[in-house]
């Protein structure tokens, strides 16, 4: 079903996300002036195929970001933006990471009478993971951040 280990990892993180809840978001670190890719996994397509498909990313300012159209062969995206669409899959690329890039990201897929919103956050990376909490700050927080930060880098560099 998948092809890297990647997408493996991220689908794991999508099953817990919404095993967290609603509202929940998972956390892509970047930083501005980088590239940075946003997954969206589904399964509409795991067993059969859709032909009625769209697919929308939406900015953290409710601006559309890029739209895509299956049956119509349709895809659009904003200056600085693309899309890659895969059966299953559904990623943006902003090409340049700009500070009003950074928040929540929506991925919204459906098909008839079916659809999901998806939500990434898109956050800045820290300078450094190697110097103590400031302010006082939990150590069970600290490592919670370090690991999350941990398994963001194991993403993108693999």
């Amino acid at each position: 079903m998948w092809s890297t280990a990647v997408e493996q990892t991220l689908y794991l993180g999508l099953v817990l996300s919404r095993l967290v809840g609603e509202g929940s978001a998972v956390k892509v670190f970047c930083r501005p002036g980088q590239g940075a890719s946003l997954p969206c996994l589904y399964d509409y397509e795991d067993q059969t195929n859709i032909e009625q498909l769209t697919m929308r990313w939406t900015s953290p300012h409710k601006q559309l970001l890029c739209h895509y159209i299956k049956h119509r062969n349709y895809q659009n995206c904003s200056t600085g933006y693309t899309m890659n669409y895969r059966p299953g899959s559904i990623k943006l690329t902003i090409q340049q990471v700009q500070t009003r890039d950074l928040g929540i990201h929506v991925c919204s897929v459906g098909k008839p009478h079916e659809s999901f919103d998806f939500s990434i956050d898109l956050a800045m990376m820290a300078e450094s993971v190697t110097s103590a909490p400031a302010g006082g700050g939990n150590q069970a927080d600290h490592t919670w951040s370090l690991a999350i930060l941990a398994l963001t880098c194991l993403l993108l560099c693999m």
